[in-house]
């Protein structure tokens, strides 16, 4: 389970730069563009990855 979340943070950090860059080139896709739903989606990624069970 530790795993899980230390693959969480990393994923949702990730994601946040992610977010932050593409917002900054004007991008059309909505998951990249935002930085609150790419954070999300990238820990959840990185949660699952982590954990095994994806």
């Amino acid at each position: 389970m530790f795993a899980g979340v230390i693959g969480a943070v990393v994923g949702g950090v990730f994601g946040f730069f992610i977010g932050r860059y593409f917002s900054k080139i004007g991008g059309m896709c909505p998951l990249l563009c935002n930085p609150k739903i790419s954070t999300i989606y990238f820990a959840l990624v990185g949660f699952l990855l982590s954990y095994g069970k994806f």
